[in-house]
């Protein structure tokens, strides 16, 4: 473990970073930590991120919504859900009551490390279902969702629904592995637990929106046509970036320029 102490901080450039296990449900999760060396503002953003195959291509996004408030002179912490990334755990058990716990605890970790920071809690595509479930366990008042999926139980259908041949054989997703992958979806599981109670999991999600009196704003492209809503409530706050949204797309420049520009506008009145 000492290797792993010494090799697990490093600072430069006005920047301290810190990679670490914390524990949730008894299993050790993954978090990365960005803090400023001389903090100038009392805020803190903790970055949910999507699933599988969208997490995957949106991780650079996340992070710079951790380092862009790192930089400002504040912290920002990324995770990995049970089963993802460097986590431990089984990816394809988990419900939404096990990724709602993991929000809740990377939370109660960011606080116990960098305390007395107002923590905004912020919800990535899928992510954002995440965030308003863990919303109401946490302290802080402000909600940030980036292009969300708040509808978890319609969202791993339709990742399921993608999974499935379109005739007799298997699928070219399959033909990319070996044997046949059912409950999959471009390599990562679908889990069952939350597509057996998916009209369940969209309605908790929508309570826990409805019952929501901080500040909340949502930033992302534009509807296509014929798209539906998400169920925001009307009082949040909308902020819209040029562009559209494709799943599994990488990088998304724009809408990380709206997330830093969001979190240095919302935190500039507080500066030290």
């Amino acid at each position: 473990m000492s290797q792993w102490d010494e090799s697990s901080t490093w600072e430069g450039h006005g920047l301290r970073r810190e990679v670490f296990f914390f524990s949730s449900r008894d299993v050790q999760l993954y978090g990365s930590l960005f803090v400023a060396s001389e903090p100038s503002r009392p805020f803190g953003l903790l970055a949910c991120g999507s699933w599988g195959v969208d997490a995957d291509r949106t991780d650079a996004l996340l992070r710079s919504a951790a380092l862009a408030m790192a930089k400002l002179g504040g912290a920002g912490l990324v995770f990995h859900y049970p089963g993802y990334g460097d986590s431990y755990g089984d990816l394809a058990e988990v419900d939404l009551d096990d990724l709602r716990d993991a929000a809740v605890d990377a939370a109660s970790e960011a606080a116990r490390r960098c305390p007395e920071l107002d923590w905004i809690l912020a919800g990535f595509m899928f992510g954002g279902s995440v965030a308003s479930l863990a919303r109401s366990h946490t302290a802080g008042e402000q909600l940030l969702l980036v292009q969300p999926a708040l509808r978890p139980g319609s969202y791993f259908r339709t990742l399921a629904k993608r999974s499935e041949p379109l005739a007799p054989g298997p699928t070219p997703r399959e033909m990319m592995t070996s044997g046949s992958t059912p409950g999959m979806a471009y390599g990562y599981p679908v889990p069952a637990r939350v597509r057996e109670r998916a009209d369940e999991a969209d309605a908790e999600v929508a309570a826990a929106l409805a019952g929501f009196d901080g500040e909340g704003t949502a930033i992302g492209y534009p509807l296509r046509e014929r798209e539906e809503p998400e169920p925001l409530p009307e009082r949040f706050g909308r902020i819209e970036v040029p562009g559209r949204w494709y799943f599994g797309a990488e990088n998304h420049p724009r809408l990380a320029a709206a997330v830093a520009a969001w979190l240095d506008e919302r935190t500039a009145g507080e500066a030290r």
